[in-house]
């Protein structure tokens, strides 16, 4: 027997230490109670769809965002890479899907979703015994590498790269100080939060969607140990600026960011190269990704890649499922008929 509870996330306190078990940082409590606090739209709440077993433990959970309309969405953000709910017993997950017409009473939309997890793979198998109609789409390529040994992958990047880092180390340290830093811990965080912030706001990147995000998410994951914030100074000037996400031997080129005025000296292509040099000898980091988007650089640096999926569920006995069936599901079902479910895709600029 089982029992399907919805619960607001944050009264949710069973589920921390379960979720903590996540395997990704953005698999933990910390991080799904940092898009609660700071990504919500006005009406949403932070819910957890749960699977109990007889003696009253979570055995699988999906952390969401629910509105008062009574909509559902996967709880992510802009900023996710992988949409990691708690679905590590793939016969709990596979119960969680079948039973979603218990718990969706409009629309339920996932995105950023691995679908090669196996945890994922089961809960969609499940979704697909449930009554409800639903379709895939295509969200965003994510670049991925395995390095098994530092030297040999730096030996095996394009010319181009390699020699960008070459003549930009070697003219630069003739000439300035260079100043590469990677804070950790959580006095060094704050102090590095500054310096990213203000390579941030002279780079050409655009205003950050949830302000607060950023701050909140790198003193909360700091407390796991999972934050890497890397910066690149020259003559005591920050340039370069980047957030990483670690955990195990995986690591996640989460944020990057450089002085607009300073791309002549290649500061972000140093400091990714200073970063994987450092995490790959120093903490036997074998599983790095990109994160977000297809840009075509990231090819240059890791040569694999997979691509993100979304999910779009409903209930046709709503009215907004019963819309969401005839100008989503229906369509975008269609559409990866022709293309081949290449659907469509968006490339986030991190």
């Amino acid at each position: 027997m089982s029992d399907i509870r919805t619960l607001p996330l944050l009264d949710c306190s069973a589920l921390a230490p379960l979720l903590d078990a996540s395997d990704f940082p953005e698999g933990t409590f910390g991080w799904f109670q940092t898009l609660a606090q700071t990504t919500l739209a006005p009406g949403e709440e932070a819910t957890v769809v749960a699977a109990f077993d007889e003696a009253g433990t979570i055995r699988a959970a999906l952390p969401l965002a629910a509105h008062k309309t009574g909509q559902l969405r996967a709880l992510t953000a802009p900023y996710t890479t992988r949409y990691t709910p708690m679905l590590a017993d793939a016969n709990w997950a596979k119960l969680l899907g079948a039973a979603a017409g218990s718990y969706v009473r409009t629309t339920l939309r996932f995105d950023a979703l691995d679908a090669t997890d196996p945890g994922m793979a089961a809960f969609l198998s499940g979704l697909e015994l449930s009554p409800l109609p639903s379709a895939r789409f295509a969200h965003f390529l994510n670049w991925h590498d395995h390095i098994s040994d530092f030297d040999r992958y730096w030996q095996e990047r394009p010319g181009q790269l390699k020699s960008t880092v070459e003549r930009k180390l070697s003219s630069l340290s003739k000439k300035h100080v260079l100043q590469f830093e990677c804070a950790t811990e959580r006095d060094e965080i704050d102090q590095a939060l500054a310096t990213y912030e203000e390579v941030y706001n002279s780079s050409w990147k655009p205003v950050e969607p949830y302000p607060l995000f950023i701050g909140v998410m790198a003193q909360t994951l700091c407390q796991y140990r999972s934050v890497r914030l890397a910066t690149l100074k020259i003559d005591g000037v920050a340039v370069a600026a980047q957030i990483w996400l670690v955990a195990g031997d995986k690591a996640t080129i989460f944020k990057l960011a450089h002085s607009q005025n300073t791309g002549q000296f290649s500061p972000g292509t140093l400091l990714t190269h200073w970063m994987l040099a450092r995490l790959c000898r120093g903490e036997n980091i074998h599983e790095v990704d990109f994160g977000r988007g297809g840009d075509s650089y990231k090819r240059d640096w890791l040569t694999n890649s997979s691509q993100r999926t979304g999910l779009i569920v409903a209930n046709w006995k709503s009215v907004a499922g019963c819309s969401a069936l005839l100008r989503e599901i229906l369509p975008t079902r269609l559409s990866n008929i022709v293309h081949g479910f290449k659907g469509h895709s968006e490339a986030h600029q991190k």
